[in-house]
């Protein structure tokens, strides 16, 4: 049975949680069949060590030069990716894509890849919190809420604990059932994740014993938010009285329908602030406000902070 190689294109600040689910993954695979199923590496553009956001450095095993050797080559990103980007970046992945590798990305590296062009008429994710950024500043691309995707040469990866959803999809796909669930019960997974499954924490988690039709209810408004519904038209839909609508919100998230959709909207609209170079005004057209003064009030008294102060602003447990 052949080996498979993989390698792993660290770049700084990438999210050490995925890079090493994803090689546990693998690392589990091999001790499960008893052979080598995988070999894996890690690659930088430069040759040179790289730090993750945890601020532990990885040494490359691999020279980037022989990456088209690979069977697949993953680009592991984190915060502040876009910093990552230059001309050098862009000409050495471009060059794989030419040899047609089977490139994929972990975490934000969905965003180099796209930067590349390598996304074009592709389905890709991202994860969460730059699914909107991604969409404003690439319009043409096919991206979802899912945890990876999968389509032709391409593989990305919503970051977090995904990579190891992914990787078992890949191990199961490549060797089997059999090994992937020895996986899943070493790893004491209560169930694997797999295509078609969302990113998102479910309602179910944010609010045990909730009944379903809160999780509907919000998939809706997030489906809706540059042209929100009204509380009305989300209890129609859902075949419920708007009183009852109203006491589920407040039971199991102490919020009421609307004030749960304007917290969605202004979260929606603090990651384009953050991740895209939207102007306010559009950012504010984007969310569902009709006009740029109420949206500035909306997010002051949510954030305590203007929105034009959110620009180049990171959250605190990502600043270096």
């Amino acid at each position: 049975m052949k080996t498979l190689h993989y390698g792993f294109l660290l770049t700084p600040n990438f999210t050490l949680i995925t890079f090493s689910s994803a090689v546990e993954a693998l690392r589990m695979a091999n001790r499960t069949a008893e052979q080598e199923l995988y070999r894996w590496f890690v690659l930088s553009l430069d040759d040179k060590p790289v730090s993750s956001s945890a601020a532990l450095s990885f040494q490359p095993n691999y020279a980037f030069e022989k990456a088209a050797k690979l069977d697949l080559l993953f680009v592991c990103s984190g915060v502040r990716v876009k910093d990552n980007w230059n001309l050098q970046a862009a000409a050495a992945l471009r060059q794989l894509s030419g040899n047609q590798a089977h490139i994929g990305s972990l975490c934000t590296g969905s965003y180099l890849l796209a930067k590349a062009g390598l996304l074009t008429d592709h389905r890709c994710t991202i994860h969460w919190e730059n699914i909107s950024s991604l969409r404003e500043e690439f319009p043409r691309l096919q991206v979802s809420a899912e945890l990876f995707e999968i389509d032709r040469h391409r593989y990305t990866c919503a970051g977090g604990t995904a990579s190891l959803d992914l990787m078992l999809h890949l191990i199961r796909r490549d060797h089997g059932q059999e090994i992937a669930g020895a996986i899943s019960e070493q790893f004491i997974l209560e169930r694997v994740r797999d295509v078609g499954d969302q990113q998102s924490i479910s309602v179910r988690n944010l609010a045990p014993g909730a009944p379903d039709y809160l999780a509907d209810c919000v998939s809706l408004m997030k489906n809706n938010i540059s042209e929100p519904l009204f509380v009305e038209e989300l209890a129609y839909y859902l075949n419920l009285s708007t009183r009852q609508l109203e006491r589920a919100f407040q039971q199991h998230f102490r919020y009421s329908p609307s004030q749960y959709y304007l917290k969605l909207r202004l979260n929606a609209a603090r990651d384009l602030l953050r991740n895209s170079g939207a102007t306010v005004r559009e950012i504010s057209i984007e969310t569902g406000f009709k006009s740029l003064q109420h949206f500035s009030k909306c997010y002051r008294e949510h954030f305590n902070k203007r929105p034009t102060q959110e620009r180049g602003v990171r959250p605190a447990n990502e600043l270096s």
